[in-house]
């Protein structure tokens, strides 16, 4: 690993431990399948409030997960997929350029004419840059996208 990898992974460390206070406790942590093998493979090196400090997108936890387990994290395949679907589930992000019309609507609470629209736009313009060019797509009500802003991505 370069110093520049580590010194940056080790300030991500700090950045999330120092946030961690106003995270959820795992005693908060929200039922669910994948809570106990979140628990199990993550508690043994992390405090969990560390590990839920930031949200990611699925492409974002699994990334996370595959360097846990190449550092030693143990779990089966089937947990770790647990773990993942836990995580995205209840910590994650929608990257709206990649995201069914069917995921928006589970995951913003959107009606589903609703996200269809932003699948019709991202069809017919490319992907959606940030979240001023989301509001203004036409068919979507950008004050209840406002309130679902932490769990949008637009990961290009």
């Amino acid at each position: 690993m370069s110093f520049r990898v580590f010194r940056w992974t080790a300030i991500l460390a700090f950045v999330l431990c120092a946030h961690a206070n106003a995270q959820e406790s795992p005693s908060n942590l929200p039922d669910g399948p994948g809570k106990g093998s979140l628990q199990k493979a993550c508690s043994t090196c992390h405090e969990l409030e560390s590990v839920i400090a930031a949200r990611r997108t699925k492409i974002g936890w699994q990334e996370i997960i595959e360097d846990m387990v190449s550092r030693g994290a143990e779990g089966s395949d089937e947990e770790m997929a647990a773990v993942l679907s836990y995580l995205t589930a209840h910590y994650g992000k929608l990257n709206v350029n990649t995201a069914s019309a069917s995921d928006m609507e589970k995951t913003l609470s959107l009606p589903i004419k609703e996200a269809e629209a932003i699948v019709a736009y991202r069809e017919r313009n490319g992907k959606i840059h940030d979240f001023e060019e989301l509001k203004k797509i036409p068919e979507v009500n950008a004050d209840k996208l406002q309130s679902k802003r932490m769990l949008i991505a637009f990961a290009q």
